[in-house]
């Protein structure tokens, strides 16, 4: 018996999506049909991959173990579908572009309509992104890291600068009227309020903190809420602070939603770099993404 490629494309709608029905609703066909390709993937390789239980299918190890080794040759493989998939119409080249998802929406989103090829977009972890250009699975990242790789270049566009905002509500006149040369009552401050976080952004607290009073914060956030926008949402209805990139913030600091009370004793700062092949037949659609997001970055990523 041999594998078939649509075996895998199931198994990674389930893993994604947790459910037969939302892998089913992802791939358009039948919860039957998805039940029928994991029961032949599962006899192929000889063992379970999920555990069924009430409500969500829950990867095994092995499951685990499969999906890290075939997503990135099924992002590949996809890819290389949509190029050569034939269209209706005028061929239109296929760009695959990765960042964190907040800065999609806040920078690109809205240029989308205006674009004159087509556009695939993954989000994930800096190494989730340089992992999918190293493989071919993305044409250009936005990252905060680099990689010594012969075929990649990495350009450096901007710099993130990380702030502490405050919600509108909040009442910083204590802060305010603190001594900024005693760390100590700085940070006691600090921990007394109420904070915001991402489960993926504890390492941004994690370094400002060290940055800033020389040790981790021995404090868990509040509240861990799903992105750097609910963040600002909560943040524009109530108390509480949190440490956010000015970029994201401006907008909402400019309709005074959010304030900034705090830039740190020494200011948290990333280097943005686009990361791209050395050579690629997509050279004018990657310098198409890249000139809109080197022109909204532009005099939004330090705050004044």
């Amino acid at each position: 018996m041999k594998a078939n490629l649509e075996w895998f494309r199931t198994f990674r709608a389930i893993y994604e999506t947790g459910t037969m029905s939302g892998a089913a609703k992802q791939l358009y066909v039948s919860q039957p049909g998805i039940g029928l390709h994991l029961n032949a993937l599962e006899a192929y390789t000889g063992f379970p991959l999920f555990e069924r239980t009430a409500r969500k299918m829950l990867p095994t190890e092995k499951g685990k173990l499969l999906y890290q080794q075939m997503i990135n040759s099924l992002l590949c493989m996809e890819d290389i579908e949509s190029r050569f998939q034939r269209k209706s119409g005028n061929d239109r080249a296929t760009v695959n572009v990765g960042m964190c998802v907040e800065t999609f929406q806040q920078a690109l989103e809205k240029h989308i309509p205006d674009l004159g090829f087509n556009l695939i977009m993954q989000f994930g972890s800096t190494n989730e992104l340089i992992q999918a250009l190293e493989h071919g699975s993305a044409d250009l990242i936005l990252t905060t890291s680099t990689t010594a790789v012969n075929n990649l270049v990495y350009t450096p566009f901007a710099a993130e600068r990380f702030i502490v905002v405050a919600g509108n509500s909040t009442d910083i006149s204590e802060f305010e009227r603190l001594n900024k040369n005693n760390k100590d009552e700085v940070k006691d401050w600090l921990k007394s309020q109420l904070w915001y976080s991402t489960a993926a952004d504890m390492d941004v607290l994690n370094l400002f903190w060290e940055n800033n009073f020389g040790e981790r914060p021995n404090f868990l956030p509040n509240y861990i809420v799903p992105n750097k926008f609910s963040i600002i949402r909560c943040l524009s209805k109530g108390r509480g602070i949190a440490v956010l990139p000015y970029f994201l913030c401006k907008e909402a600091m400019d309709n005074q939603n959010v304030f900034k009370i705090w830039e740190g004793y020494k200011p948290l700062e990333n280097t943005l770099y686009f990361g791209k092949r050395k050579q690629s037949i997509l050279m004018d659609e990657i310098k198409c993404i890249e000139d809109i997001l080197f022109s909204e970055f532009q005099d939004n990523t330090t705050s004044k």
